[in-house]
């Protein structure tokens, strides 16, 4: 029988909602599914494919359109399975054997799985009550701890909150000796993107995706930007066919005209607002949670009966993220309609729990 390594006792899989609810709040996705004439036209690309043929190991249209999208030059971008690959692509490739990871907790959870997968040290740096940390304070554990990495989503899932564009290339100059990752998985939701100056700045990597504010959670793709010389190095790492046929012609007719996106990304953001809105309401009427602002499309709430209301919800058919170690539930907007049932849900848990 072989001997399984170490590191697998003490590591948790990632445990994603399986079950079926009438209302599904729990993994950011939007609530937007493709317009039908972006579908019709996925469908009818299908019959393009030569089967029998590898993919385009350089996935060159998509990054030719990507570069478009997000004004950076083709060259300066690497095509990724979803973010979890490019997450584990970086591990793997620029920290040396029992390196060391500094992550800014909470934060996704994928960052430190991904980094003891590849057997690295990781440093948590704790935010306060409110999930916050200063631009100082993070410079000033990095100097101290001297990772090799230091990864962040910004904004943060799931805290919601971030380094406005100042901070976060204060943040990437100060440590020009740590590779600094800055993940904007959620920045179509906010305005303060880094992507301006991310090829320029020679130890920063940026990641983006089309699995949040695009609504192609199912396509898996997700993208690295960042200084050319980095850029090579993880090209020599990655897979020479890790990008399906099927994806990369989704992805090129998601991202050849992206007006609807922007138009999408409008409403999604409409409905987080109007949904903090209404739970501020609710938290001043019960007391029985505060409400976290965010620059997302989800709703952070704290409350020591977290994983009550959660319990509640789902026997409501209702699904949202529970935090316990936090105290916090994060809703994901839904549609109109969803939001609607959800907060009619949530009042009547509360006046209960008032009771």
């Amino acid at each position: 029988m072989i001997t399984l390594p170490e590191k697998l006792a003490s590591m948790t899989p990632y445990d994603p909602c399986e079950d079926v609810y009438q209302i599904k709040l729990d993994a950011n996705e939007s609530y937007f599914s493709l317009p039908e004439e972006l579908r019709d036209a996925i469908a009818a690309s299908i019959d393009t494919i030569d089967f029998n043929r590898y993919p385009d190991p350089t996935v060159a249209d998509v990054r030719r359109l990507a570069g478009r999208e997000f004004r950076i030059a083709p060259g300066n971008i690497v095509v990724g399975n979803g973010s979890d690959e490019l997450i584990s692509l970086i591990m793997n490739t620029f920290a040396p054997r029992g390196g060391k990871v500094m992550v800014l907790s909470p934060d996704f959870s994928m960052y430190q799985f991904y980094a003891e997968v590849a057997e690295l040290e990781v440093v948590n740096m704790l935010k306060d009550g409110e999930f916050m940390l200063t631009e100082q304070q993070v410079i000033d554990r990095a100097k101290a701890e001297k990772p090799d990495i230091l990864i962040f989503s910004n904004p943060c899932n799931p805290g919601g909150q971030g380094f406005d564009h100042g901070e976060a290339v204060r943040i990437c100059m100060a440590l020009e000796d740590t590779l600094v990752v800055v993940d904007e998985a959620y920045m179509d939701f906010w305005d303060q993107s880094i992507l301006d100056c991310s090829t320029a700045l020679e130890n920063v990597l940026v990641m983006k995706t089309l699995s949040k504010a695009f609504g192609c959670a199912a396509m898996r793709c997700g993208f690295i930007i960042g200084y050319k010389d980095l850029i090579d190095q993880l090209n020599k790492t990655r897979s020479p066919y890790n990008i399906n046929t099927m994806t990369q012609l989704a992805a090129c007719i998601v991202l050849e005209d992206t007006s609807w996106q922007k138009e999408q990304c409008k409403q999604l953001i409409a409905r987080k607002e109007e949904l903090e809105a209404a739970c501020q309401k609710l938290a001043e009427k019960y007391g029985v949670f505060t409400v976290l602002p965010t620059h997302t499309n989800f709703a952070v709430l704290r409350t020591e009966k977290c994983t009550e209301i959660f319990e509640e919800l789902k026997k409501r058919s209702i699904c949202v993220r529970c935090f316990p170690k936090f105290q916090m539930l994060r809703i994901t907007t839904g549609s109109e309609q969803e939001n609607a049932i959800l907060l009619t849900e949530l009042e009547d848990i509360c006046a209960d729990m008032q009771a």
